[in-house]
């Protein structure tokens, strides 16, 4: 039964690239969260399940154990399930305007997701929470600061800032109708429930914003709003969300703009629930208000996007969107890209490409173009090599390559 009603938060994800022993990580984890696959609970499931296989490090794995084991047991008295990550992200690009060429940072979390209403039966309701410290790593800048120094209109690297110690989000999650629909209530991350493809994991996947989503959408930072929906069959699903459209990483604050809203909405169709993860088509629509005080104007659009899995080996994904008001960076964009495991532990390899109508008046189309190997190395140790290349990256006359190097460990 209790699966039952996760299966009902799953309402409007596609996830993370699943594969072979994947596949289960991804249906378990659609099941449990309601935003995408870096949403924390989502991140959760798919940590947990990896570290049930065999991984090229055994040794590390049991000395990770005992940790494991007593987090467990934690989750098993009180409801509370916590888990900690660490990700360190260089990257350096071949083409500098300022001469500050490299960049690097690191992100501490703790997540924590606490099952507090109906514990273990129908329509449970959980407490959601990030507490992160994003800092930079031996370097001048972070990555979020490096498309500054080579004319890029985008970001070569999502969630890799210098923004200190923040409460990212906190929420109220709640299972609703038996477990045919779901709420999220609070402080929400619009990035977890906006036009979510199968592959949307900056920590595990790929790197850049444009091949994470399409650049026409004018995703804010956390703030608080409301994120819900529901299946109308087994295979068709509605889906809503309002957020503060001045949403700050760093200030959490009720709605310092005043009633600026960016609000996004999608109709979608999965073969069955389970499959969400795996195979997803949907149309969204989306709307934010002006931005006063920033002097960002409304802006409005679409997106049409989809994945599909092969096998459980490949997975192929496509988008295309468009965008009025010049609050994005994009007018119009297409991206599309492939997710293939080798068939090596739980290594993974993606080829993606965006091709976007720039904003900013004058400047040429650009075109990014982002390939990346993640080599497992243990249940809770990944290495990703990236490579990006940059064609007519606005106020650059070159096209810059952005070497990367990602760490990730988690328990």
């Amino acid at each position: 039964m209790k699966r039952l009603v996760l299966a009902g938060l799953a309402i409007l994800q596609t996830a993370y690239p699943a594969f072979s022993e994947d596949a289960n990580k991804l249906e378990a984890a659609a099941q449990a969260s309601l935003g995408g696959p870096g949403s924390a609970i989502a991140q959760q499931e798919i940590d947990r399940l990896r570290r049930l296989e065999d991984s090229r490090w055994p040794g590390l794995d049991r000395a990770i154990d005992p940790a494991e084991t007593a987090l467990g047991r934690l989750k098993e008295n009180t409801g509370l399930t916590l888990s900690f990550d660490f990700q360190a992200l260089y990257q350096r690009t071949s083409h500098s305007l300022t001469g500050q060429d490299e960049a690097a940072s690191g992100q501490v979390r703790m997540i924590g997701t606490w099952e507090l209403a109906n514990r273990g039966g129908e329509n449970s309701g959980s407490l959601v929470f990030i507490l992160e410290n994003r800092h930079r790593l031996g370097q001048p800048i972070a990555p979020s600061a490096l498309p500054a120094q080579i004319g890029y209109q985008g970001v070569t690297g999502v969630t890799f800032g210098d923004t200190n110690t923040t409460l990212s989000v906190a929420y109220w999650q709640q299972a609703l109708a038996g477990g045919r629909a779901g709420l999220a209530v609070g402080r929400i991350d619009p990035g977890d429930y906006s036009d979510i493809l199968g592959y949307v994991n900056p920590r595990t996947t790929f790197s850049n914003y444009s091949i994470l989503f399409s650049p026409v959408l004018p995703i804010p930072d956390p703030g608080f709003g409301i994120a819900g929906g529901g299946y109308m069959t087994d295979q068709i699903y509605l889906f809503g969300m309002v957020s503060d459209a001045n949403g700050s990483l760093t200030d959490i604050e009720w709605f310092p703009g005043g009633a600026e809203f960016y609000k996004y909405a999608e109709i979608g169709w999965t073969p069955e629930r389970s499959k969400r993860f795996l195979t997803n088509v949907h149309l969204g629509v989306f709307h934010a208000d002006e931005r006063t005080q920033a002097g960002v104007p409304k802006t409005y659009g679409a997106t049409l996007s989809a994945n599909h899995t092969f096998d459980n080996q490949l997975m192929i994904f496509g988008r295309v969107g468009w965008s009025n008001g010049g609050g994005s960076l994009a007018k119009r964009a297409v991206n599309a890209g492939l997710l293939w495991r080798p068939g090596t532990y739980d290594d993974l390899f993606g080829l993606a490409t965006t091709v976007a109508e720039l904003t900013t008046p004058g400047l040429s189309n650009q075109t990014t173009i982002e390939a990346f190997y993640r080599l497992d190395l243990a249940d809770n140790l990944a290495v990703t090599a990236d490579v990006q290349y940059l064609k007519n990256p606005g106020s650059n006359t070159d096209d810059p390559l952005v070497f990367g190097l990602r760490l990730r460990v988690n328990l």
